[in-house]
């Protein structure tokens, strides 16, 4: 059993090592997801962009996703952040991509550990807010997370074996969520995770990293507490997914933001 970030990378060997996908879950109804965007790389060749990565729409111009996604595919390509859409390969028309102006990861992200993975994306033109493409609302720093499950969604891997297959459409999960005591067994974590699914039941996977945890509060409001993060591979759900708390990271996301806005950031 391998601990794996979640992303797709273009050779085999990182394949087997880089990626977490959805596992039985059921197809998401068309929008039933607007603040969830698909992070792509086009590869500058005329080939269709892959996608790589999760996120989700702070606002029209910010996107938030795990550092790990800041990846290079290929010498002359690049990311894009493709927002409204549910089928990947068949982009529906509400649709809209949008290149990355800055891809600013956690300045202590630490990719041997998993560490502060957690980074926010600027995009080169802001986002046309619809019914289709949403915000979504975070979890505040001080928030206590009463709920036993959480909803996630991608567009990872389906396969329990280490032959990847991504399907084109949106995919869904409900996942029970694990004390930390309960993700002991992956290593060392602490308060800046949060954990869920796993032990033969439900689990994200290859290509699901980025994507946001939700859960909805008392008060009828889904907001958003984790950004996965890693996983065992092959995801045969037997061990929980780790994903970086948006409540740890509130003060970080919302304070790297307003820099980068009132332009102080260095």
């Amino acid at each position: 059993m391998k601990l794996v970030l979640l992303v797709t990378l273009t050779t085999i060997a990182f394949v087997h090592t880089r990626r977490v996908r959805i596992i039985d879950g059921t197809f998401a109804e068309l929008h039933e997801f607007p603040y969830q965007v698909s992070l792509q790389w086009n590869f500058n060749n005329g080939s269709r962009a892959r996608h790589i990565c999760s996120g989700s729409i702070l606002n029209r111009n910010w996107i938030l996703t795990a550092a790990h996604c800041k990846q290079t595919l290929s010498r002359d390509g690049w990311i894009e952040v493709v927002a409204g859409v549910n089928n990947v390969v068949n982009e529906e028309a509400s649709a809209q991509r949008r290149n990355v102006s800055r891809f600013i990861q956690h300045e202590e992200y630490n990719a041997s550990n998993f560490r502060n993975d957690i980074g926010v994306i600027l995009l080169s033109k802001p986002l046309e807010l619809r019914r289709e493409i949403s915000t979504i609302t975070l979890a505040l720093q001080n928030a206590v997370i009463n709920q036993t499950e959480g909803k996630f969604a991608g567009w990872g891997s389906i396969s329990k074996t280490f032959i990847d297959i991504f399907p084109d459409e949106l995919r869904k999960v409900t996942l029970p969520l694990r004390t930390l005591e309960d993700c002991q067994v992956l290593g060392s974590e602490d308060r800046s995770q949060v954990c869920g699914g796993g032990y033969r039941n439900v689990s994200g996977c290859i290509a699901d990293s980025g994507g946001p945890l939700t859960v909805v509060q008392d008060n009828g409001a889904r907001v958003q507490i984790g950004v996965l993060s890693y996983g065992e591979t092959p995801c045969k759900a037997r061990l929980p997914n780790v994903f970086s708390s948006v409540m740890y990271f509130h003060d970080w996301i919302q304070k790297t933001i307003k820099r980068r806005q009132f332009k102080w950031f260095p």
